[in-house]
């Protein structure tokens, strides 16, 4: 391409991206599509779950400004049904959801639940239908890591491992379609350096509970289906977890205070979920949408099952194995 050519492409191009430019800041606001916010809610009910738990708040409407953001709501009146018994989910207000104990609204495997969220002038509903089984787990593996990263570099002298790994192999549900979720919690028993009121720091040690990184690798995650796989062995993907570093501080007297962790692990929770349709339609859609980094590409629909509003209402059931003190 010559020279002239050139210019007369950049001069093109130019006159394109301006004329898209005025196309949208030259409109009137009163010309744009008028849309309503909508409720949404949140809520994964599971057998395995302490508290059935929803979020519920309001979409910002379109076109309402760059600031716009998604409204937390207080005031809604939430219920959830089982076809025969039917509960209040109080607000807490301490957490900022609409929460109730398990223990006075037991979810059980197999049953249907319908969600119906008020907030005085919008009225939406879900339903769902919890997992009647469960996968097995057949075996895990643990594994250290050591990332060569200049973040790194200070780990304890004693303990070189920077990460723990772990991989969960269970038996695929024969006979149904099914999709699983695989979830893990390790708590670490370990040393800080902690602030006094006298500006030093002394050592002090804490328990912190972390959950494992199954997305490090990024043609991975944690959601998996069993699609021509039926009854087969399954494998997570490597999840990883990284170990506390040592932490150092500055006194007030400007001496310094080194604390090695030491740290030991005091409880370990592995979970495979199997998943109701719309919590794997959901996560699916969630996935292909922040996965996407093509500006001019169409914009992709999250998928939701709340009649009149949006959000996901999913279950799950799960197989779990909890270590205590490994060694």
């Amino acid at each position: 391409m010559n020279t002239l050519k050139t210019i007369s492409c950049i001069v093109l191009l130019t006159i394109y991206l301006t004329s898209c430019e005025s196309l949208v800041t030259d409109i009137p606001p009163s010309k744009l599509p008028q849309i309503e916010s909508k409720l949404v809610i949140n809520s994964i009910i599971s057998p395995q779950l302490p508290f059935i738990n929803v979020i519920v708040s309001e979409s910002a409407p379109m076109f309402n400004g760059a600031g716009a953001v998604e409204k937390s709501l207080d005031n809604a009146t939430v219920l959830i049904s089982d076809g025969i018994n039917e509960m209040q989910i109080p607000y807490d207000s301490a957490n900022k959801i609409y929460s109730l104990p398990q223990s006075q609204f037991p979810i059980v495997p197999s049953k249907k639940y319908v969600l119906t969220v008020s907030d005085g002038k919008r009225n939406v509903s879900a339903e769902c239908t919890v997992p009647g089984k469960v996968p097995v787990i057949k075996s895990y593996a643990f594994d250290t890591l050591l990332i060569l990263s200049s973040i790194y570099q200070n780990i304890d002298p004693l303990n070189k491992d920077s990460a723990i790994t772990l991989n969960i192999a269970w038996q695929d549900i024969p006979s149904d379609t099914n999709n699983y979720k695989v979830h893990a919690l390790i708590d670490f028993d370990y040393n800080v350096a902690a602030p006094k009121l006298n500006g030093v720091f002394v050592e002090k040690r804490i328990v912190v509970q972390h959950k494992f990184n199954w997305r490090w690798r990024t043609e991975k995650n944690e959601i998996l289906s069993d699609n021509h796989l039926n009854g087969a062995i399954l494998n997570s993907p490597v999840g990883k977890v990284n170990l506390p570093q040592q932490s150092e501080r500055t006194n007030k007297d400007g001496s310094k205070v080194i604390v090695y962790p030491n740290t030991k692990i005091k409880e370990v929770l592995m979970s495979v979920f199997n998943i109701d349709i719309n919590y794997y339609k959901y996560q699916r859609s969630l996935e292909i949408r922040n996965s996407s980094d093509n500006p001019f590409a169409e914009p992709t629909l999250v998928y939701t099952n709340v009649k009149g509003g949006l959000g996901c209402f999913g279950a799950y059931n799960a197989a779990q194995i909890k270590l205590t003190d490994p060694k």
